[in-house]
C-alpha cells in the first residue's frame, strides 16, 4: 500500500526535526523557537547516561515529547483528504490513532541514526495561523544537501508540525494519494485493514 520511499519520507519528519538541536547557528522566529524548545528536551533525554541501557524507556519518553510537537489531528485530516468528512467521530479517532502509531513505529527507530547532519535556516514565513520554516539539511561528508520545509499550524500559543516538504515534495500529500487509491479501488474499511496489518508488521520487527 505504502511504498518504502514514501514511508521513509514522512517518517523522517520527526527525525529531521531533531536535527535542529545540532545547528549552532540556528535562528528564527517564534515557530522555530518553539520547535527548538522541544528538540532541546529530546536531546537532553538522548544524552542522559541513565538511559544508555534503557532504550525502550528512552524511546517512550522521546515519543511523549514528540507528540507535543506534532498536530496529529491536522495530519490525519489532511492525509485522509476528502474522505475525512465522510467519517464519523469514532472512525476519525480510530484512523488518527492507527496512522499515528504506524508513523511513530517508523520514525522512532531513526533516533539512533543521526549522522552529523546540520540544518541551515533559509528563512521563516508566517501567514496568519500557518508558518513555514525553510531549511537546508547538510552533511558534507555524506554529500547531503537537501531542502526541507517544516509546515506548522498555530494552536493556541503553540506552533505544531503538520507536514514536511523535502525538495518540494509534500509528505502528507503522498500519503493522501496512497490512501485515496486504496479507498477508490476498494473501500475505507480496506484501508483501515491495511493500516492495522502494517502496524502489526511494525510491532513484530
Amino acid at each position: 500500500m505504502l511504498s518504502r520511499k514514501i514511508r521513509e519520507l514522512f517518517s523522517g519528519i520527526i527525525a529531521l526535526s531533531l536535527i535542529l538541536i545540532w545547528s549552532p547557528t540556528a535562528s528564527g522566529g517564534i515557530p522555530t523557537d518553539q520547535v527548538k524548545e522541544k528538540a532541546d528536551e529530546i536531546i537532553r533525554i538522548l544524552n542522559d547516561p541513565a538511559f544508555k541501557d534503557r532504550k525502550a524507556e528512552r524511546k517512550k519518553l522521546i515519543i511523549n515529547v514528540i507528540e507535543q510537537m506534532v498536530d496529529w489531528d491536522e495530519i490525519a485530516r489532511r492525509a485522509l483528504g476528502r474522505y475525512w468528512k465522510e467519517r464519523n467521530l469514532e472512525e476519525r479517532e480510530e484512523f488518527k490513532e492507527l496512522f499515528k502509531d504506524l508513523l511513530e513505529k517508523s520514525y522512532s527507530d531513526k533516533l539512533e541514526l543521526y549522522g552529523g547532519e546540520k540544518i541551515k535556516y533559509q528563512g521563516e514565513k508566517i501567514d496568519g495561523n500557518y508558518a513555514i520554516v525553510r531549511t537546508k539539511v547538510v552533511n558534507n561528508q555524506k554529500n547531503i544537501d537537501v531542502s526541507v520545509d517544516f509546515h506548522l499550524i498555530r494552536k493556541g500559543e503553540r506552533w505544531l508540525i503538520y507536514d514536511l516538504s523535502i525538495e518540494g515534495v509534500r509528505a502528507v500529500n503522498n500519503y493522501r494519494v496512497q490512501f485515496n487509491e486504496v479507498i477508490t479501488s476498494s473501500s475505507y474499511e480496506e484501508l483501515v485493514k491495511k493500516l492495522k496489518s502494517k502496524l502489526g508488521e511494525a510491532k513484530t520487527r
